[in-house]
């Protein structure tokens, strides 16, 4: 079976900028992000809103059934995602599919001026970007391994990532 590497982070540490970086390497990398308009649509809920918290369960489900999916390939497979360790393991245990329990976790991170400058760029207001850093605060006490997008090119950051994704 095919590596999985888990890469988490807060909003706005630049996981969906990478996506488009990582095409250039060996590995299949998806995104949570990439799904959430048109589960939204489906749903008729906006998937990023504290709204739609009691949804945010069966999204994360679906995630690693589809995770399971690309599993069956020959590439390594790196997923971007918003949550800690503890959440992944609960969606993991509520599919139906398998995943490798000992997948390797990173976070990608950027300073929090950074992450403020991003998420205000976005149309954020000042307490969704306050909620944001708060969550990559607790990411960091969780996930040891740091990718940073702060003072680097979203390049290198693939670069480093697919290494780490390709072993």
């Amino acid at each position: 079976m095919p590596t999985l590497r888990l890469l988490t982070g807060a909003p706005g540490a630049g996981k969906s900028t990478l996506i488009a970086h990582l095409t250039a390497y060996p590995l299949v990398a998806v995104d949570f992000d990439e799904l959430i308009e048109p589960i939204g649509e489906l749903l008729g809920v906006d998937v990023r809103s504290s709204a739609a918290s009691r949804v945010w369960p069966g999204y994360n489900k679906l995630w690693v059934e589809i995770v399971a999916l690309l599993l069956r390939g020959d590439r390594p497979v790196l997923v971007m995602c918003p949550l800690a360790p503890d959440e992944w393991r609960r969606a993991a245990s509520a599919a139906s599919a398998a995943v490798p329990e000992a997948a390797a976790w990173a976070r990608l991170d950027c300073s929090d001026a950074d992450r403020r400058a991003r998420l205000a760029a976005r149309g954020w207001d000042d307490g969704r970007i306050e909620d944001a850093v708060e969550d990559a605060a607790e990411l960091r006490r969780v996930v040891d391994r740091e990718f940073t997008t702060s003072g680097r090119s979203a390049n290198a950051t693939a670069a480093a990532l697919a290494e780490w994704a390709i072993g």
